[in-house]
């Protein structure tokens, strides 16, 4: 017997396929690969060849480099940081790492660099700001308001640019002077070695309060100077040893012009007070160098003197910082030497300068300036004191 019917059609894997109308299977792209992704990937060949040219092409290589708020920063060294004189392609400059690089500069405070498409740099600076002229030797170095010696003037005030490379670490040295000072005997006052004066050809008695010539002071109880107020002119292993003067002296510490060619003032120059360092723990000291902050402050003070400020008919002031006599205000011309002595954290402060100026404005007007040779303000740790003076 003939089964008519047909066999059921199975639920297992098997697909049939289609043919063609010549019979045979269509042929598939690929397993996992459709023509969609064939586009997108000629699309990215072509877009990294892109990118392949334009990191070798002329067109992008930089030619212009533009800075901004460069003054005491050479544009040399700048170029040499960014090597731009190699004239590298704009996509190659790391601007990140350039700013890095900027910001180490004795200078500048921060920086930024930007790449302007095609073939141009900026590089924006942000300098540090000049407080104070410190001189040391011919150098006429600008310190800032955190006393970090960051660039140079000429004798005109005109900045001049550094082509000092950066910095290979944040300076931590700073000048030693407040702990050379505390270390000395009784107020801290006594440095180190005194540098040789010369030597006096008469010794008149240091005056203290003369009947005929009576010196102002700020306290109406009399007592003489302790041997914590500091060295005389002609300071000597013996304290209490009393100051001499010679005329010669007072010329010697007022400072002489520094080596430099003759300038004058440009449209950038700057004015600003002015201290002579001539201490020997400072030979040497150059950019980055940081000036110690108490030295700092008795400077900006003292150098920001005027004339008027003290009672005297002079045409400028001279702050000397020396070894021997600490700071001191001259007459300039010569005339006249005001011994204000050093400074220090605990036993003398700086706060005192405003009382040690208004006893040098008494003084000079009490027994006339042109009568006045050397003037003591170092005697004042406490209200008993006297400010004495040598006449001229």
């Amino acid at each position: 017997m003939v089964n008519r019917n047909p066999p059921p059609r199975g639920t297992g894997s098997h697909v049939r396929r289609s043919t063609n109308k010549f019979g045979s299977q269509p042929r598939h792209l690929g397993p996992n690969l459709t023509a969609a992704q064939i586009v997108a990937i000629g699309l990215m060949t072509a877009f990294l060849s892109g990118i392949f040219a334009v990191g070798i092409s002329p067109s992008f290589a930089t030619r212009t480099l533009l800075i901004h708020g460069a003054t005491f920063t050479s544009q040399s060294v700048v170029r040499s940081i960014l090597g731009v004189d190699a004239a590298p392609n704009a996509f190659k400059i790391d601007t990140g790492k350039a700013a890095a690089q900027l910001v180490r500069l004795p200078a500048v405070e921060s920086a930024s660099v930007q790449v302007d498409l095609p073939s141009t740099v900026v590089v924006t600076l942000v300098e540090r700001q000049p407080k104070l002229v410190w001189v040391m030797g011919d150098q006429r170095y600008v310190v800032d308001q955190e006393g970090v010696i960051f660039g140079s003037v000429d004798a005109a005030g005109n900045p001049i640019q550094s082509s000092e490379g950066p910095l290979a670490s944040p300076t931590e040295t700073p000048i030693s002077t407040a702990s050379a000072v505390e270390s000395g005997p009784s107020a801290g006052l006594s440095p180190a070695p005194p540098t040789p004066s010369p030597t006096p050809s008469a010794a008149p008695k240091k005056t203290t309060k003369p009947k005929a010539k009576a010196t102002p002071t700020r306290s109406t109880k009399k007592s003489s100077p302790s041997p914590s107020a500091g060295p005389s002119p002609n300071a000597s292993a013996n304290a209490s040893a009393s100051p001499t003067y010679n005329p010669s002296l007072v010329p010697s510490l007022v400072p002489a012009p520094t080596a430099a060619p003759i300038a004058s003032s440009g449209p950038g120059a700057i004015d600003l007070p002015v201290v002579f360092d001539r201490r020997a723990s400072d030979v040497g000291l150059g950019l980055g160098g940081i000036v110690d902050p108490i030295n700092l402050d008795a400077g900006y003070r003292l150098a920001g003197l005027t004339p008027t400020d003290v009672g005297s008919k002079s045409a400028t002031l001279a702050v000397v910082l020396d070894d021997e006599h600490g700071f001191t205000v001259s007459s300039v011309p010569a005339g006249w030497v005001a011994q204000f002595g050093f400074y220090a954290a605990t036993v003398r402060k700086t706060t005192v300068i405003p009382g040690q100026v208004q006893s040098l404005s008494s003084i000079l007007a009490y027994a006339g300036e042109a009568h006045v040779a050397w003037v003591f303000l170092v005697s004042d740790v406490s209200d008993n004191h006297d400010n004495t003076y040598v006449p001229r």
